[in-house]
């Protein structure tokens, strides 16, 4: 195992005996896609007191020092979250989601702030290819993570935190905490609108698909993408009752 010195110095007084904790040491893993209100989940996490990490390098599950120096994470999807369910048995997951067509028009609007000539992943584009093949690889994800979690109900909270008043509640309690005051939201826009900025491109995209327009609100999948196991998960998290534990 490689230790990152730069990482490790940088984590706080705490970080060495947060490193050595390593395996027994409880975890929250937000293993959603990014642009799902992941800063606001980072925000929830310090305030329950949690040595957070957010950003993307703990993606990697190589990387195994990030585990040892940080309680949560969030950011995006890791490349291999059953690897960290085996790591880390006594951790938590959390699957936040988003609609769809607003986390494809969040997602083209980050990657137009980006900074011109940085190094992206080959699908990082504003193009109708990158948002179909988004919105294949989010559908399956979504699908897989649910029926991986589907006979531990304890272990994995579903949660869309932008459409739910009450996420904040629900993240607390299912990690054993008493309920937030208030509900954190970072990286709103109060005067942003309902209308999608990039109404024609996802339009496009989606129709190529074959997704019905009946289907592009939905936040957890569609159901004519028909991904492996898709029969047996809710299509949006409006369908299931209570606080969205499978």
């Amino acid at each position: 195992m490689k230790l990152d010195l730069a990482e490790f110095a940088a984590s706080g007084r705490s970080s060495l005996t947060r490193f050595f904790a390593g395996r027994n040491a409880r975890k929250v893993f937000a293993i959603g896609e990014n642009k799902s209100g992941t800063t606001s989940l980072h925000r929830i996490f310090q305030n329950l007191g949690y040595h957070s990490y957010h950003g993307t390098k703990w993606r990697d599950t190589s990387r195994t020092t990030m585990y040892r120096m940080y309680d949560a994470f969030c950011d995006g999807v890791p490349d291999n979250f059953r690897k960290l369910d085996e790591l880390f048995p006594k951790a938590k997951f959390i699957l936040q989601v988003r609609d769809l067509d607003t986390w494809i028009d969040s997602r083209l609007e980050h990657i137009r702030r980006l900074p011109p000539g940085k190094k992206r992943h080959p699908l990082w584009t504003i193009k109708e290819s990158s948002i179909r093949a988004w919105t294949a690889q989010r559908d399956a994800y979504h699908v897989e993570v649910l029926n991986h979690y589907r006979d531990r109900p304890d272990d994995l909270l579903l949660i869309n935190y932008i459409r739910d008043p009450q996420a904040a509640e629900k993240i607390a309690t299912f990690l054993g905490h008493s309920p937030l005051e208030k509900k954190p939201h970072a990286n709103r826009n109060p005067k942003a609108g309902p209308r999608l900025k990039n109404v024609e491109m996802i339009t496009a995209a989606l129709k190529e698909l074959g997704i019905p327009e009946n289907e592009w609100g939905n936040d957890i999948h569609c159901p004519h993408l028909e991904s492996p196991g898709f029969e047996t998960v809710s299509a949006d998290t409006s369908l299931i009752p209570g606080d969205y534990r499978i």
